[in-house]
């Protein structure tokens, strides 16, 4: 599904951790002409969902149960920018993993295009499993076979000539050209792979016990 893209949109998978709000942003493009209403909503809403429903059959099977999943959102941003469309409500909400003590801990997933430098690959925090499941940093091996199965549901949804879905996962890049961002043809490049590393992330915000 090369370019040039009919349309371009974000989603975004809501959560809490401690009391504090998670977020990972997640850029698709697609193909189809949307024809449902000048804004899309039915085409965005199916996307929320999709993305939704990977995290509550599979991602959730990989988190602490500390961590609480709110909801799937989704926006056009491409070729116009456009209103929030949310999800269904989910069903299923709590991670299955034991418990964290701390709210940094992520797990890394690294989004590869097959482009070179830094706007070839892409990288997503996941929320941390539980510290039952690590040691010494490592991520435990049942439950990183639990992340790549959530990872090929999004792959099987989002990625290749064999994916299920209108849309296309990709990375979106945010570099200026001559203090201009180039089109969204040229700096949104489509998804090939997805890969978690075994080793625990840190990410790096202001939660509880980072200082500023």
């Amino acid at each position: 599904m090369p370019a040039p893209w009919a349309g371009g949109a974000q989603v975004r998978i809501i959560g809490t951790l401690h009391g504090q709000t998670t977020i990972n942003v997640l850029n698709f493009a697609t193909n189809t002409v949307i024809l449902d209403d000048p804004t899309g909503i039915g085409l965005l809403k199916a996307l929320a969902n999709a993305v939704s429903e990977c995290v509550q059959t599979q991602l959730l099977r990989s988190v602490t149960s500390e961590w609480r999943f709110s909801k799937c959102d989704a926006r056009r941003i491409h070729p116009t920018s456009g209103d929030v469309v949310d999800s269904d409500a989910p069903q299923d909400v709590l991670g299955e993993k034991s418990a964290t003590s701390c709210s940094f801990i992520a797990t890394l997933v690294s989004i590869g295009t097959g482009g070179g430098g830094r706007s070839g690959h892409g990288r997503m925090f996941l929320p941390p499993t539980g510290e039952a499941e690590i040691s010494q940093s490592q991520i435990d091996g049942p439950t990183q076979l639990l992340i790549a199965a959530f990872l090929a549901c999004v792959a099987g949804k989002f990625i290749g000539a064999l994916a299920t879905t209108e849309w296309r996962l990709g990375v979106l890049s945010r570099k200026k050209v001559n203090g201009a961002l180039p089109s969204f043809d040229n700096r949104f490049r489509e998804a090939i792979s997805l890969n978690s590393s075994p080793v625990c992330a840190e990410l790096r915000s202001l939660k509880v016990g980072h200082g500023v």
